[in-house]
C-alpha cells in the first residue's frame, strides 16, 4: 500500500493530504490493522513533506450533509449533488474520499476567510 500511495504522489504532486480521523467504535483487530495501514500512509506522506489535515467522521459528514449524523447514503447522495454527479454511481470509498475533500474544501476557504487572507 505504501507503493502504490508513493506512485500516486509522484504522479499527482499533491501538496496537502486530507484524512479522517478513525471511528473508535471498531473492533480490536479492525482497529490495530487499521492503525498499521494508517501509519504506514502518514509515513509515506511525512517523507514527502506533505500537509496532513484530519477530520472526524462527523465534520465530514456536517460538510456535506449538514447533519454530523448522516449515514452513508446521505453522504452520498450529497456529495453527488455538491459535485454534479447525479448520473453516476459512486462506491462507497469514492463517495467517503470525495466528501472529505470537500470538507477540506470548505473548511480551508473557511479558514482562509477568518485569518483574513481571502
Amino acid at each position: 500500500m505504501a507503493t502504490e500511495l508513493a506512485t500516486l504522489l509522484d504522479r499527482w504532486h499533491p501538496e496537502v493530504a486530507v484524512l479522517e480521523t478513525p471511528f473508535l467504535g471498531m473492533n480490536t483487530r479492525t482497529l490495530v490493522v487499521l492503525a498499521e495501514v494508517r501509519g504506514a500512509l502518514l509515513s509515506v506522506l511525512a517523507t514527502r513533506g506533505l500537509e496532513i489535515e484530519e477530520y472526524s467522521p462527523a465534520e465530514v459528514k456536517n460538510a456535506v450533509t449538514g447533519n454530523g449524523r448522516a449515514d452513508k447514503g446521505q453522504v452520498a447522495r450529497m456529495v453527488s449533488l455538491h459535485l454534479f454527479l447525479a448520473d453516476t454511481k459512486l462506491s462507497e470509498d469514492a463517495a467517503d474520499a470525495l466528501a472529505i475533500a470537500i470538507c477540506f474544501a470548505q473548511r480551508g476557504r473557511m479558514d482562509r476567510i477568518l485569518a483574513g487572507r481571502e
